[in-house]
């Protein structure tokens, strides 16, 4: 019994790691893998995303907001975005949906001040004042610094961080201080944002509203 024993075991074939690693290397990307099997995934950079220079990228799907340099995380935080909720007042309708896709910073604002919109009056149930009021220019609830993404769309920091990390703004990328400030003194004007969703959000339109918007 004891010959026979040894006699099976040495003619049943045995995997080394690196035979299990090297086949797995060698399979081929399946269609629904959409070859993300042939490149290193690294947290937070989609394979669409620049991986030169300093770059930021925002997860909607996760709230994560990343700062990347030539292709190796700096840091990460928590983050809020948009809600992807609608609000309608008559004919006025808002969606409140945070962009996806290439952008880039066009300029750094210090102390910004935020201009309430109309719908942030519709919201709390109030009477809209005119355009021209002075009752709309809030300071401090954007935060010490922002950077302007366009189309008013604003990476900035908040006076609520019990927002920060859940969807929760109305189309701009709501950030702590800490990392607000980081991004404030290491981010030039013209760095790419790249905004992406590692895993779907159900949204009704892809039309940009934003914090700024009346």
């Amino acid at each position: 019994m004891l010959l026979a024993a040894m006699l099976i075991a040495s003619v049943v074939p045995t995997t080394t790691k690196a035979e299990t690693t090297s086949d797995n290397a060698s399979r081929p990307c399946h269609w629904w893998q959409f070859r993300k099997c042939d490149s290193k995934q690294v947290e937070g950079l989609p394979d669409e995303a620049p991986r030169n220079g300093t770059v930021i990228t925002i997860d909607v799907a996760t709230n994560t907001a990343y700062l990347f340099q030539d292709g190796s995380m700096v840091t990460k935080s928590r983050a809020a975005t948009g809600t992807e909720k609608l609000l309608k007042k008559g004919r006025r309708i808002w969606l409140f949906h945070t962009p996806r896709g290439r952008l880039r910073v066009l300029r750094k604002i210090e102390d910004p001040v935020w201009r309430k919109p109309d719908w942030a009056y519709i919201e709390e149930g109030k009477t809209v004042p005119s355009p021209d009021s002075p009752a709309r220019m809030i300071k401090g609830h954007l935060g010490k610094y922002a950077l302007d993404l366009g189309d008013g769309i604003l990476i900035h920091g908040t006076d609520d961080s019990s927002s920060i990390g859940h969807r929760a703004s109305h189309g701009c990328i709501r950030l702590p201080d800490e990392m607000m400030q980081t991004l404030w003194r290491d981010v030039p004007v013209g760095t790419d944002v790249y905004i992406f969703e590692s895993q779907p959000v159900q949204t009704a339109s892809k039309d940009r509203h934003s914090d700024l918007d009346f």
